[in-house]
């Protein structure tokens, strides 16, 4: 295989990681603005919740039907389309007048802005292949990290500044913007002239049949647990630590900064190594930073401000090894379904975002409240990637 870009028009790197954020950008950037939902809506908190709950739900449908549109449209039509339902929804959100008009934008807004993700994918592995391809991942993984450090404060500034209707603007005007700069900039990357004509249903059993595709989405969930329960549980580490939970948005700049060093990390590391050994690589770094993490928790330090320190430095190591986990099994992981990446990529980002909707709501539903619940959580799933991949990497790969 090749590890260089493939002979093709290829979009720059800036809109493709700025399309591959705008999910996670989207989602963060609204959740400062939830009180004012359920006070402006009149509404409990748990149905404001709801709001977020029905975003996945949008999402995973979207990723689905995006990623088969992309390889029947054309990649480019395709994310026009979707980021013409992306702006309808942010629309229909600033107009809401009743709560459940706002619960089916939402729904509307997600399943549009899910192309970015899922079709952005298929445009890179269209234009790059070999450590090509995870080097770039692994820049556009620190756009990703980015978006989701500064969704908050966006977030915080637009509720400040006009309630959540200002939120909605916000995403209105990047709809807008995103559609401009893609209409322009955006070349049509689909390899072949003809509509692909294959059966989806056949693609999806070959895919269940596929123990690669089946350990690739544990290993990318399992990661994406770990991000996010950091963003789910960290508040209240951060407050039991004695802190207020203001404090846990100063340390989302710290954990961008961590993805920065992954990114860095794994462009090098590839020039010498295969993205296979740092998988391996991460995911033992994972566990050691798990473990110190559980240790900093076990015996927190006098001094609060040393004890989130130390909190946050581990932190920071498993950001690192999810930088090196996460863009090597992407850029690999469907390289055996070149003849229909769109619809293989919907079902292969379907399969790993069902995983991780799981498995928050398993460490939601269980969770402690004790400083060390978070870190033994992170540890339990870093010892399973690590154990799972080194029987894939010992058994299977060198078959």
């Amino acid at each position: 295989m090749m590890d260089s870009v493939l002979n093709r028009s290829r979009p720059g790197i800036g809109l493709l990681a700025i399309l591959l954020a705008l999910p996670q950008l989207s989602e963060t950037i609204y959740t400062p603005v939830l009180p004012a939902i359920a006070q402006g809506f009149d509404v409990s908190e748990s149905m404001a919740q709801l709001t977020m709950s029905i975003y996945f739900v949008g999402f995973a449908l979207g990723v689905l039907t995006w990623g088969w549109l992309a390889d029947h449209w054309g990649r480019r039509s395709t994310m026009l389309a979707g980021l013409l339902c992306y702006g309808m929804g942010a629309a229909g959100a600033i107009i809401s007048s009743e709560f459940m008009l706002l619960l089916g934008a939402r729904f509307l807004l997600a399943f549009g802005i899910s192309a970015g993700s899922v079709v952005t994918q298929t445009v890179i592995r269209d234009c790059f292949s070999g450590k090509a391809l995870g080097k770039l991942f692994s820049t556009v993984g620190a756009v990703i990290f980015l978006s989701l450090a500064i969704g908050p404060v966006l977030g915080s500034i637009g509720a400040m500044a006009g309630g959540y209707q200002a939120v909605f603007i916000m995403l209105g005007g990047t709809a807008l913007l995103m559609s401009f700069w893609t209409g322009l900039s955006l070349p049509e990357t689909h390899p072949g002239q003809e509509p692909v004509k294959g059966n989806k249903g056949s693609l999806l059993v070959r895919m269940i049949r596929d123990r690669k595709i089946r350990v690739y989405s544990v290993m990318v969930a399992g990661a994406n647990v770990v991000l996010f329960g950091y963003f789910t549980l960290g508040p209240f580490l951060i407050k039991q630590i004695g802190f207020s939970v203001s404090v846990f948005g100063v340390t989302g700049v710290l954990i961008a900064m961590g993805s920065a060093l992954g990114a860095m990390f794994n462009r090098k590391l590839l020039t010498r190594y295969s993205g296979e050994q740092l998988i391996h690589w991460g995911s033992c770094l994972g566990v050691l930073g798990a473990i110190l993490q559980l240790m900093v928790t076990l015996f927190l330090p006098s001094v609060p401000f040393m004890a989130l320190l130390l909190v946050i430095a581990t932190m920071v190591l498993m950001v690192i090894a999810f930088g090196l986990i996460v863009p090597n099994l992407l850029s690999s992981a469907l390289s055996e379904y070149k003849d229909e990446l769109g619809t293989a990529g919907a079902l292969f980002g379907l399969s790993y975002y069902l995983l991780i909707a799981a498995g928050l709501a398993l460490v939601s539903h269980h969770y402690v409240s004790a400083a060390v619940y978070m870190p033994a959580v992170f540890l339990v799933i870093f010892l399973l990637m690590l154990m799972i991949w080194s029987y894939y990497h010992q058994h299977i790969l060198r078959r």
